[in-house]
């Protein structure tokens, strides 16, 4: 999934080179200590940061790595948001953004408004 959005992603904001990025500190795989934190609902998170590119490292280095949720641009164009525990990615953007990723063929979309429970 990451693979197919960073690509629409990198086309819809003016700092691919510096977004921000938050995993859960409970994966336990690597230790954290002294990263900056920030709360979510049920769960904190490190605050880490780098390209839009750096979303996919974890996976090039171990193929069950986690993927960070949220993450997002500096210019804020777009957020990409889920969780740990649920099989969905949300995305928040532009509606040129959207329309792209709904007529991406390598992603299984549905739209969704602010106002559904979905995210």
């Amino acid at each position: 999934m990451a693979r197919a959005l960073v690509p629409a992603l990198a086309r819809h904001t003016r700092t691919p080179g510096h977004c921000w990025f938050g995993l859960w500190e409970g994966h336990g795989r690597r230790d954290f200590a002294g990263v900056p934190a920030f709360p979510t609902p049920g769960r904190d998170e490190v605050l880490l940061s780098g390209s839009l590119a750096d979303v996919l490292s974890p996976v090039s280095v171990d193929e069950f790595a986690e993927l960070p949720d949220p993450w997002w641009p500096e210019d804020r164009a777009w957020c990409v948001g889920g969780d740990a525990d649920l099989v969905r990615t949300c995305v928040g953007g532009s509606p040129e953004l959207i329309s792209g990723l709904l007529a991406d063929p390598r992603l299984e979309t549905l739209p969704v408004s602010p106002d559904d429970r979905a995210c």
